[in-house]
């Protein structure tokens, strides 16, 4: 049984029994009875629906449960490396974007199911409308479906974390189902026609890229499937064919938000990648262009990690340079298509014979996505011979 902070007072000659609490706009008010059991009803009676049982007088507004969500929980998490910082960024915008707008700075105690109810009814008033059949979007406003489901459940987990710490008993996000009206478009799967989408095609659409050291970064990804994060990240000392005969590049890091040196994106990140003769070629020309004792491989003008935007707009400028039927690329991920490709290809010419291979090549840990993206829609095709490839570059 909860025990409120019920507290005596003497009114006129009267001992009577007043509890404190604060109202959804915020204003202190009080039950009083004269005695603990029937102000006990009292509390009961007042609280009953809403989601949480008063267990003392001091509120906590939604901006604290945030903060405290933030500031302990996901610090600590962020401490021990299980968490990332664009992960915390994410939930900050859901935050101030979405949460904050709607509730204000509403005591979390006061919130009923019902509060909750119209918050996602409002969410999904900014929801894209989409073709049940395709799946893709026909009217385009704020937030998709996948979002609206991360920003519950971001405000679901800052009132279980004051569950946790014994400010509220139970968590109203969890009374029902509140998500059961959300409906997730199931999207056609975007299959590479190999057959349109050559390697060489790939290679020429890079090839009209003008800058040499990002020419040599999108060349990189082409080849390894890795993240644009984790070659950006690369240094000298991870160039193994710089050490021995193997044609390899050691793949242990990655540039996070605000160009800071992070760890990679998965715990299976970390690997050894294959790259061909001619394209440790052209690393070793670009290596011989820098100052000696330079052993970060990618920075700008001023010193710091190349930024993915300057990537992205090699890119784009670099497509305007193909052909008309060429100038979008099959996968609408600017940089980061490169790694789907190159997943694509491997999984369609049979370098890996299943999902688990793939997925440890290319650092993804899971290995359900990658089956369906990659390997089932290939499962079916007959295979001829051995995977073997010459990739040349040109000069």
């Amino acid at each position: 049984m909860i025990i409120h902070n019920m507290y005596p007072i003497t009114r006129g000659k009267k001992k009577v029994f007043r509890f404190d609490y604060y109202s959804a706009d915020n204003k202190k008010k009080f039950l009083q009875a004269p005695s603990k059991k029937i102000l006990q009803e009292k509390i009961d009676k007042k609280f009953k629906d809403k989601g949480f049982v008063k267990t003392n007088s001091e509120q906590v507004k939604v901006s604290e449960a945030q903060s405290e969500f933030i500031d302990i929980k996901l610090a600590n998490k962020r401490a021990a490396g299980k968490t990332q910082q664009s992960t915390i960024d994410d939930y900050n915008s859901f935050f101030y974007n979405h949460i904050f707008p709607y509730f204000k700075n509403k005591d979390i105690r006061t919130i009923t199911k019902f509060d909750v109810a119209k918050f996602v009814n409002e969410l999904q008033e900014k929801v894209h409308k989409y073709d049940d059949d395709s799946g893709k979007i026909i009217e385009k406003k704020d937030i998709s479906s996948q979002t609206l489901i991360k920003i519950f459940n971001h405000f679901k987990n800052i009132i279980s974390y004051q569950v946790d710490r014994f400010k509220i008993e139970n968590n109203v996000c969890k009374e029902i189902n509140y998500l059961t009206d959300v409906h997730i478009p199931e999207k056609e799967k975007e299959i590479i026609d190999l057959d349109v989408w050559t390697l060489e095609v790939m290679q020429e659409v890079i090839g009209n890229i003008d800058n040499p050291m990002i020419k040599l970064i999108f060349m990189i990804l082409l080849e390894t499937a890795a993240r644009p994060s984790e070659i950006r990240a690369l240094e000298r000392e991870n160039l193994l064919f710089l050490k021995s005969n193997s044609l390899k590049i050691d793949i242990v890091k990655a540039v996070k938000k605000g160009k800071k040196l992070g760890k990679t994106k998965t715990k299976k990140g970390k690997r050894k990648v294959d790259i061909s003769p001619s394209l440790k070629d052209h690393i070793v020309d670009y290596l011989n262009t820098l100052p000696p004792l330079q052993d970060k491989l990618f920075l700008n003008t001023v010193g710091k990690y190349i930024c993915i935007e300057a990537l992205n707009k090699a890119l784009i400028n670099a497509l305007k340079k193909m052909r008309p039927e060429y100038q979008k690329l099959p996968i609408d991920r600017k940089s980061y298509a490169f790694r789907h490709y190159r997943a694509t290809y491997f999984a369609a010419k049979g370098r890996f014979k299943n999902a688990l291979e793939l997925a440890h090549y290319i650092g993804d840990l899971d290995i359900n996505f990658v089956n369906k993206t990659y390997i089932a829609p290939f499962e079916q095709e007959e295979i001829k011979g051995e995977f073997k490839e010459n990739i040349i570059w040109k000069n």
